[in-house]
């Protein structure tokens, strides 16, 4: 006789594979929720927000295997594509550029990576001179050296007379305002127990007022943690130091970001708020910094949407937010140059 009650191992494979599919989906759809509950109160939404790619690829991946099996579980994938219709216009847009267009500001913001080239090299000069050929007007930069003055980016950047820094601290990074516009009502927000810090300056165009926000939010240690991953023969406890430091870095932008919103909502003028964030645009980050600003890249990019040159160019990470009652963006693009490992967001903007 025929033993019919031994399991067949194909059928539980494939109600794994089931399983894991509406695992998949329900993780995926969840992703909005890194839009809006505090790391403080939950880091794990924030790590949805930055792998969410990945998850979207599989969930592909997914797609096409249930169509070919004609399987019912085709509708988990199709579900969680759909469930992220927010994180689309974040990655592609595709607005024409405007010709003819009066652009009062022409602005940029790089994380200029210590203005460090292959070898070591300098870049000061070929990112003065890349910016000068574009014409900009005013420049936030990130990472400029602790030993950088004032004076040095002055006689490098010419066409620049206003610069000021946040000023060498120690060894740590420096943030920098560069404008052919006067810069007054200067301010550096630093947050405790923290390197990274914000620098706000106002310039005057055309009788108009202008806050300038330059941010540098706390980094997430990858490069950092990466080397002690590879080179390390059991990693078990270092992928544990690795994860936690890295959420812990979510907690810190977390609370960077409340403080500086609430000072950006003090401001009398109009706001121009860029820099590196350090999160996706799927973050709580993003969305707390953002508030009612208007995204450069959302209203007058054209293309595919990244800012960070590596991870397969998948993270726009690099931003400038706007007063969309008094500004307008007219153009926006990412400068394809590799003298670091960010590229520099170029924006003109005209007042209305």
């Amino acid at each position: 006789m025929t033993n019919h009650s031994i399991p067949k191992p194909l059928r539980i494979r494939a109600s794994l594979g089931k399983v894991a599919a509406v695992l998949l989906m329900v993780v995926t759809s969840l992703s909005f929720l890194a839009l809006y509950v505090s790391p403080e109160t939950c880091v794990f939404f924030q790590w949805i927000g930055v792998v969410l790619p990945m998850l979207l690829f599989c969930n592909l991946f997914v797609l096409v295997i249930a169509w070919y099996k004609r399987s019912w579980y085709s509708i988990c994938p199709i579900i969680a594509i759909l469930a992220n219709f927010h994180y689309y216009p974040h990655k592609f847009q595709m607005h024409k550029p405007e010709e003819d267009y009066q652009a009062e500001i022409k602005f940029a913001t790089y994380n200029v990576h210590e203005f460090k080239m292959i070898y070591n090299l300098s870049s000061m000069e070929q990112i003065a001179a890349y910016f000068s050929d574009n014409q900009v007007n005013t420049i936030c930069l990130q990472e400029v050296p602790s030993d950088c003055t004032e004076a040095d980016l002055k006689q490098i950047f010419t066409n620049m007379p206003y610069v000021i820094t946040t000023g060498g601290l120690g060894s740590h990074f420096q943030l920098a305002i560069l404008s052919k516009y006067p810069l007054d009502s200067i301010a550096t927000v630093s947050f405790p127990e923290r390197p990274n810090c914000a620098l706000l300056a106002d310039i005057k165009v055309n009788n108009e007022k202008i806050r300038i926000g330059n941010f540098h939010l706390q980094t997430t240690n990858w490069n950092q943690v990466k080397g002690t991953l590879l080179y390390q023969e059991d990693t078990r406890h270092s992928w544990t130091d690795a994860l936690g430091t890295i959420s812990n870095n979510f907690k810190f932008r977390g609370r960077q970001v409340d403080s500086l919103r609430r000072i950006l909502d003090r401001s009398p003028y109009p706001l121009v708020v860029s820099g590196d964030f350090n999160n996706t645009p799927v973050s709580y980050g993003y969305k707390t910094i953002k508030g009612d600003l208007e995204d450069a890249y959302l209203e007058a990019g054209n293309g595919y949407g990244y800012t960070y040159r590596y991870f397969m160019k998948l993270y726009r990470i690099d931003f400038v937010l706007y007063s969309g009652i008094r500004l307008r963006a007219k153009n926006y693009r990412t400068g394809d140059i590799d003298f670091s490992d960010h590229s520099p967001v170029l924006v003109d903007m005209a007042i209305n």
